[in-house]
């Protein structure tokens, strides 16, 4: 199950980095409206990679405390 979180996390980190250069991009060629759009790609990429970083155990509470 773990590897099926990482799997999902690579996948979230690709569509991250994706959203980052649209961004670069909108911006240099003066298109607002797609890098403003892709600013909440981003971030709802970067949720979905904190969630699955949770559920995997990589990142949380230590163990001590559980």
């Amino acid at each position: 199950m773990r590897g099926a979180y990482l799997a999902g996390i690579a996948a979230l980190s690709a569509v991250a980095v994706a959203a980052a250069a649209g961004i670069v991009y909108g911006e240099a060629t003066d298109r607002w409206y797609l890098g403003g759009s892709l600013v909440g790609v981003l971030l709802i990429a970067y949720a979905g990679i904190v969630l699955l970083l949770r559920k995997a155990g990589l990142i949380g509470p230590r163990k001590a405390e559980r």
